[in-house]
């Protein structure tokens, strides 16, 4: 009986570890960045590799590595969603109404 008890509750628990990696919404958390260059140049697979400095919605600081489509011209300001692994999903282009306060002072956009 207990092997039985310790055998569901594995499954369970690898389920829910599995069902939770692909949804990704228990891990991510969005970095705000601040394209300082442009890029002209894209990579072999045809993306602008971006790797900045970014900031969480509390200001704290982390460098963010992401790739896009298109080139983004320099001041703009991106979110950036980000799992705990490093992999990020598809940076969105901001507005300064939409920024959280202190991303805006981060960015000096008051």
């Amino acid at each position: 009986m207990k092997k039985m008890k310790f055998m569901v509750m594995t499954i369970l628990f690898a389920t829910f570890l599995v069902g939770c990696g692909e949804k990704g919404a228990l891990i991510e958390k969005e970095y705000y960045v601040q394209i300082n260059e442009e890029q002209k140049t894209p990579n072999s697979n045809g993306q602008y590799v971006y790797t900045i400095e970014g900031y969480d919605k509390d200001g704290n600081e982390k460098v963010v590595s992401f790739f896009a489509e298109k080139p983004f011209a320099k001041g703009t300001i991106l979110r950036v969603p980000r799992s705990l692994e490093g992999y990020t999903g598809e940076p969105q282009v901001m507005h300064g109404n939409e920024l959280p306060k202190n991303i805006k002072e981060k960015f000096n956009r008051s």
